[in-house]
């Protein structure tokens, strides 16, 4: 090849005139010492190059997450519902000989009519109905509880953070009118469950809340935490879709799951679970409903209830001090008629209230999103390579005009005519 060929090349053109680092020093190098000392740096820049841009490639598609916790500081906060049921689903003095026949299988643990009952010395006939204002009722495992500040759309607010500044609650157990057995599968406690939940998730009451028992007074202190999580591939969170329920929370699809595989293997539902089939028997509760629940439970049968992608939590301690004290136990015994010995057995007490009006609030993060995987590919080009997007177009242009020049090779002789 001559010189002048040579110079001509679209090599040596485009190594003269790119802005990629070091080939024009290899065109330009003074001996063969030099150029072959150029070679040699310029194809460890480009090693260290393909093995950080592969390394930053291989990161991002882990689809690693970082998680980011703030705490934050209002001048007041939305008040938790707060859910209270008491450890006795039936008050014996306000079931009908007929009811006590018809709950008998779950009661007494056997069927029992009417004439049994009578024999056996019950004949309790009563009938009590009664409201309570700013409490929603509903049907849980624990029958008939009641929850204290449920409407999310006109939520209370706690404005100065402490004990007496959320709210406090005073609850006559009836401990004599318990018909709940541990032997015949009920409960062998005396006391009140309660639950500290956000407004859009419905209670779960036995496998989670307090237990509060009779002659204290509680203090809860809670704190609350909302949690922003990311949805696949770099996280695992998911809003379905539920049945029964507007707004996906993991209690709700719990209490669906539960619904489901209670229908699919009973053909009916419990009072307390939501669904379209038939209600369950008291007899059907105590055998197939209680042997499907323990199930789920245990974790035998599976539940399908990702973790929701935005979500409102709130963590609670519990103090105690002995309730009540000699001159209000006596001004009690005064207006109520009241005895001490029965506030001892039958009243719990109870305040919830924001320890802080702060609020922690934990989002899951993309460890490396779109912008800083090109802002670190941009920045090795650069270190390794002295390259840029606009040298991308250099190699771009080069590497078409050999493309054409290398097809031209194969295209026949022009045919001229005379």
């Amino acid at each position: 090849m001559s010189a002048e060929e040579e110079k001509e090349s679209p090599e040596k053109e485009f190594a003269s005139n790119t802005t990629l680092h070091g080939l024009s020093r290899i065109v330009i190098a003074p001996s063969i010492y030099f150029r072959v000392l150029w070679v040699l740096a310029i194809l460890c820049s480009y090693a260290g190059f393909a093995y950080m841009f592969s390394s930053m490639i291989i990161d991002y598609f882990d689809y690693s997450t970082i998680t980011d916790t703030a705490l934050e500081f209002t001048a007041a906060s939305p008040f938790p519902a707060v859910t209270i049921c008491n450890m006795n689903k039936f008050d014996s003095d306000k079931l009908t000989l007929a009811e006590r026949s018809y709950l008998s299988p779950y009661i007494y643990g056997t069927q029992l009519d009417t004439a049994t009952l009578l024999s056996m010395g019950i004949q309790s006939d009563a009938s009590v109905n009664f409201t309570l204002t700013n409490f929603t009722h509903s049907y849980t495992s624990f029958g008939n509880c009641y929850t204290f500040n449920s409407n999310k759309s006109n939520t209370l607010w706690q404005v100065m953070e402490g004990y007496g500044n959320g709210v406090m609650i005073f609850v006559d157990l009836r401990v004599s009118e318990y018909t709940e057995n541990y032997f015949r599968g009920g409960n062998s406690e005396v006391g009140l469950k309660v639950l500290v939940h956000d407004q859009d998730e419905p209670p779960i009451i036995d496998t989670q809340g307090i237990a509060l028992a009779p002659g204290n007074h509680a203090f809860i202190s809670v704190k609350r935490t909302v949690y922003q999580n990311h949805a696949p591939p770099w996280g695992v969170c998911q809003d379905l879709q539920l049945k029964y329920y507007d707004t996906y929370t993991l209690p709700a699809c719990y209490l669906e799951c539960r619904s489901n595989y209670i229908a699919a293997n009973c053909s009916c539902r419990p009072f307390f679970l939501p669904g379209t089939v038939p209600f369950c028997t008291p007899a059907e509760m105590a055998g197939c409903v209680r042997h499907v629940v323990s199930r789920v439970v245990g974790g035998e049968l599976e539940c399908d209830c990702p973790v929701p992608c935005s979500m409102t939590k709130y963590s609670t301690s519990v103090s105690y001090a002995g309730w009540p004290n000699i001159d209000t136990g006596n001004q009690i015994v005064q207006d109520y008629g009241l005895t001490k010995d029965y506030m001892k057995e039958n009243g719990v007490m109870f305040s919830v209230f924001y320890e802080e009006l702060s609020y922690r609030k934990i989002t899951q993060m993309k460890a490396m999103d779109e912008g800083q995987l090109a802002s670190n590919i941009g920045g090795m080009m650069g270190l390794f390579i002295g390259a840029s997007l606009l040298t991308l177009l250099e190699v771009w242009e080069y590497l078409w005009q050999r493309l054409k020049g290398f097809l031209g090779k194969f295209r026949g002789p022009k045919i001229v005519q005379a």
